[in-house]
């Protein structure tokens, strides 16, 4: 297959024409439950999955804030077609950094020549980490050395898009890796590799359409070229991946909170007060309860652009600083809290219809109540800034 020779330079009409196009479809896909296939067909019509490909391999190069930028405007649209793409975005971003030219060479080939995408890494449990800790399945995927590459087996859960996606970057447990402190390996399985089973395990009320199925991986194996990093150093060689997560999650969830105060603004200049027949827009309780969203948008969308600005700058500086990460917590949980507040407050201003099914903002809500679902989870976040504020560590038990 071969795909048109798409730029940057109409890349913001674009946009807008397939967030408009997501729109109009998120509703059905909603309610069929079938993955977005023509959705990512328009992406990669306009260009849209190389954004965050280096310009020296054909991409656009896309940073932080742009990206992110991106992201909202996309989840506007369509939630779950903009969480699969997310976890593309960041992936490739991540990998960028990380894999040699000739690795790079052939993956971000396939993303442009043939329209082929990524899934994000599954996370190991490594968040807090005690010195009696066993580390040995912070993963739920074993690796095993074997002549000529590795034999992978395990469970990868929650796999975004991978329905349509065609790479599956994993972390996985190696065994006899004795001088890495986490011995997790990172490595690049595809999909069709012999062994690689999706399990249709999705079946949730909230972003129905990413089809987040499992996937079982039964002795699968990986050759040598498609190690990612050192062996044993998987989650040391990924620094930036931890960033990229929480931006390309809390940048679809602030999308969503987006859709929400665009779509009650135009259902308060619409709809009638049943008592003075006057629009809704002239009632003082309206007026302040939009005013109340629009603060709590602003203010969550301007830490996330905080981030965001921050992480191109320290990516520039080759560094990441400990002030980065915790702030890259704190917008993951404020992010996620002010978009559930806002699209909740919507609800009340249109009342009783937004509980009505196939109501926008009852599909927004289902969706938005994700948000602090995914990892790390509120009491974790909560954690770990607490003890790097005062300046606990954690040499023995997790707890006293």
């Amino acid at each position: 297959m071969s795909l048109p020779d798409v730029t940057k330079t109409s890349y913001d009409d674009n946009l807008r024409e397939i967030t408009n196009t997501l729109l109009n479809r998120a509703g059905n896909y909603d309610q069929s439950g079938l993955f977005p296939h023509d959705n990512f067909d328009l992406i990669v019509q306009h260009g849209l999955n190389k954004i965050t490909i280096p310009e020296e391999y054909g991409g656009w190069g896309f940073g932080f804030e742009k990206t992110s930028e991106a992201i909202i405007t996309l989840a506007s649209g369509c939630p779950s077609t903009a969480l699969c793409l997310s976890m593309h975005y960041y992936t490739v971003a991540g990998l960028s950094k990380l894999l040699s030219k000739e690795q790079k060479q052939s993956l971000f080939k396939n993303i442009i020549e043939k329209g082929q995408f990524v899934t994000s890494f599954n996370q190991p449990n490594v968040s807090i980490v005690h010195a009696n800790q066993d580390l040995s399945n912070s993963t739920e995927i074993t690796i095993t050395k074997v002549n000529g590459g590795y034999t992978v087996n395990g469970l990868k859960k929650y796999v975004s898009g991978i329905t349509r996606f065609n790479y599956l970057p994993i972390f996985g447990n190696q065994i006899g890796i004795e001088k890495s402190r986490y011995g997790v390996t990172a490595m690049l399985a595809l999909i069709d590799d012999p062994g690689v089973r999706i399990k249709e395990s999705w079946d949730f009320s909230a972003l129905k359409s990413t089809l987040s199925h499992d996937v079982i991986f039964e002795d699968v194996f990986i050759s040598n070229d498609r190690l990612i990093g050192r062996e044993g150093f998987g989650i040391e060689d990924t620094p930036s991946l931890v960033y990229w997560s929480r931006l390309a999650i809390s940048s679809v969830y602030l999308g969503i909170a987006k859709a929400a105060l665009d779509y009650i603004t135009k259902v308060i200049k619409e709809k009638k007060d049943k008592i003075s027949r006057k629009t809704i827009a002239f009632l003082p309780g309206t007026q302040f309860a939009l005013s109340d969203i629009k603060i709590k948008y602003d203010a969550a969308e301007s830490q996330l652009m905080m981030f965001a600005k921050q992480a191109d700058q320290e990516t520039i500086a080759g560094r990441y600083t400990d002030q980065l990460f915790q702030k890259a917590l704190m917008t993951k949980y404020f992010v996620s809290h002010s978009c559930n507040e806002i699209v909740w407050q919507a609800m009340q201003i249109e009342g009783m219809n937004s509980l009505f099914k196939g109501n926008q903002l009852e599909r927004l809500y289902r969706d938005v109540r994700a948000a602090t679902f995914h990892q790390p989870n509120d009491d974790l976040i909560k954690e770990i800034l607490a003890k790097k504020a005062l300046g606990l560590i954690v040499p023995k038990n997790r707890w006293l």
